[in-house]
């Protein structure tokens, strides 16, 4: 049964506003720490952030990209949708400024103090409190994403848009798990002695959506494979 035009339209408008909202939040990537260019070096400043930057806006974009996925498979939303989205928004415009001062400081100290950034972390403490910070913030967000997608299982129209987006649930409940985890492992005293690990934590995310899809693959049966009666 086709749904009232005022509900798809309800739901548009709500889409409109989350983009417009991650936009802002690209807006809050670049000018957090921004300044007025006075000279040719303050040019040149400026442009040495720029990978630091891109780094930042491919995470902001990745979890836009996905906002943008749930929508299409789900034209129309419930209140639970609605409020969960608004979550997003709140939350990626406080994530922004973790995620900027670890891309900053990462990329500064890959390359080796040549880009700006590695002056931030003074300290192992700074080290520790820059990683849990953003470890909370991607934890959180994650967890959102499972939750939208959660409940747009109850509205999604039909069961293959259902199927995805549980693969997208169990995906982002990854990612949150692998968030606390690096924030717990920024808090321990493994991160003295391996002040790399914190981020080795994130890797667990495509080592297990590469298992995830191998074992929906062998689910599934091939073309020559018998038919379960």
């Amino acid at each position: 049964m086709d749904q009232p035009v005022e509900d798809r339209e309800a739901s548009r408008r709500l889409d409109a506003f989350v983009d417009a909202s991650f936009a802002f939040a690209v807006t809050l990537l670049v000018i957090a720490g921004a300044e007025p260019l006075r000279s040719f070096d303050d040019l040149l400043g400026a442009l040495s952030r720029i990978p630091a930057f891109a780094v930042g806006f491919a995470l902001v974009t990745l979890f836009w990209s996905a906002h943008r996925g749930f929508g299409k498979l789900t034209p129309v939303r419930d209140g639970r949708s609605t409020l969960i989205s608004l979550a997003i928004v709140f939350t990626v415009l406080i994530y922004v400024f973790p995620l900027r001062l670890l891309t900053e400081s990462g990329v500064g100290w890959m390359s080796g103090g040549l880009l700006p950034g590695r002056e931030l972390v003074r300290s192992l403490d700074d080290l520790r409190g820059i990683f849990a910070a953003y470890g909370v913030g991607f934890a959180f967000l994650s967890a959102l994403f499972v939750a939208l997608n959660q409940s747009g299982r109850a509205t999604a129209p039909t069961a293959g848009a259902r199927a995805r987006l549980g693969r997208a649930r169990d995906i982002w409940l990854l990612c949150s798990i692998s968030g606390l985890l690096s924030a717990g492992v920024a808090l321990s005293p493994a991160t003295a002695a391996a002040p790399w690990l914190p981020g080795v934590c994130y890797w667990i995310i495509p080592v297990g959506i590469g298992l995830m899809g191998l074992a929906r693959r062998k689910a599934v049966p091939g073309p020559t494979d018998p038919e379960p009666s």
